[in-house]
């Protein structure tokens, strides 16, 4: 029976003439053989593992109702793992061709890694589970009895990479290594990992400040690192928010805690601050009275706060107007549109102009001359730019 922990049944059906070879090549010549054929087998285990990780895949979506995402479900989980496993059935074989005695590998560290292929399972079962029902428990107060799920989200993902190290932990032991000899090695690696990733570490400690004093929740229209948008997770790496366009964005959190942040929606009510031009001809009185009748009859404008209108500036072709009225954040951008549509029809009933910047040109000479911009309404000209061949000296 062929034994793979020997290598020269293969080299037995490889022969060559190395008689003409150099001395070192010909000495080297059946290690250089030998760890070909692993690294040939390493390859052909690792592409005959991804088939029945595909394989899997395969089978799982089609078995995955439409409704429900297949990335991070169980038969995706189910992949991974199927994977692992084939490549550990099939290690043997390139451990023997390197001339390792694998029964004796199996027999010494086979439950070891046993134990820490099963703590590794379940670590991302237990994980997912804890994480995935947080989430669901934070969803349903929040929908039932408007409770802030940030808090909730933040310490799901939080408890899921805490599981995850205390798994590899023990993980390790259980493949060897002592317990005293890794806190030590631990304790330096985090040391040197805290030095490599001090922004990763910056991010954490963010994350932890955004989910204690919670200057937004999940669901808040929010102006963050400038960008808008609607806040739809945070972990403690990350926040995640959702652009009007339905783009999702990933912001590390020590932006999001270090720079400027706008919560468009913590309010519930918001102000708003509307700006109308109208002519240096119009009745000034009469332009007010129409913007606040359009906004005083709007049914979501709040009437028991107050509407304000006034004149804000005198600009260099018009008279900027000033409207301020309160509505529901919610209804906030509607209510918007459609004070700025009541104005204008109402401006065009009443007979009051909105001006906008032109020019007029006249002739001199042949030639057409440009007023500047502004010139509003008039026959006479408020300014002349001599032609190019004019001027004395």
């Amino acid at each position: 029976m062929t034994d793979l922990t020997d290598a020269s049944w293969l080299l037995a059906y490889i022969t060559l003439d190395t008689t003409g070879w150099p001395g070192w090549l010909a000495a080297t010549w059946p290690q250089i053989l030998k760890w070909t054929l692993v690294l040939i087998s390493v390859a052909l285990i690792w592409f005959i593992a991804s088939l029945v990780k595909f394989a899997v895949q395969f089978a799982g979506r089609r078995l995955t109702p439409k409704d429900k995402e297949f990335e991070g479900s169980v038969w995706d989980f189910s992949a991974s793992i199927a994977r692992v496993f084939a490549f550990i059935l099939m290690s043997p074989l390139p451990l023997g061709l390197a001339g390792f005695d694998w029964r004796t590998l199996i027999e010494t560290r086979g439950p070891g890694a046993f134990s820490a292929v099963i703590i590794f399972v379940l670590a991302i079962l237990i994980a997912n589970s804890i994480a995935k029902a947080l989430r669901r428990f934070g969803e349903k107060a929040h929908s039932r009895a408007g409770a802030d799920d940030t808090l909730i989200a933040f310490s799901a993902s939080l408890i899921k990479y805490i599981i995850f190290a205390v798994a590899i932990v023990l993980a390790l032991v259980q493949l060897g290594f002592p317990a005293a000899s890794l806190a030590a090695v631990l304790g330096a690696a985090g040391l040197a990992i805290g030095l490599a990733l001090q922004d990763t570490l910056k991010s954490v400690a963010a994350g932890v400040m955004l989910a204690l004093f919670r200057p937004f929740r999940i669901g808040d229209f929010v102006t963050l690192a400038g960008l808008d948008g609607e806040i739809t997770n945070i972990t403690p790496f990350t926040t995640s928010l959702k652009q009007i366009d339905n783009k999702i964005v990933s912001v590390t959190n020590d932006k999001v805690w270090g720079s400027p942040l706008i919560n468009h929606t913590l309010q519930p009510y918001r102000r708003l601050d509307m700006y109308f031009s109208v002519s240096y001809d119009d009745d000034l009185d009469h332009a007010l009275d129409v913007l606040k009748n359009a906004a005083d009859g709007h049914p979501n404008v709040v009437s028991y706060m107050n509407i304000w209108t006034g004149v804000h500036s005198l600009d260099d072709w018009s008279v900027k107007l000033r409207l301020r009225a309160w509505t529901a954040t919610v209804d906030f951008v509607q209510v918007r549109a459609d004070i700025n549509k009541a104005v204008k029809q109402a401006f065009d009933r009443e007979g009051i102009i909105i001006p906008y910047p032109h020019a007029v040109e006249y002739q001199i000479e042949g030639k057409p001359k440009k007023l500047r911009e502004g010139a509003l309404y008039d026959d006479k000209p408020r300014a002349y730019e001599p032609p190019d061949d004019e001027g004395g000296d």
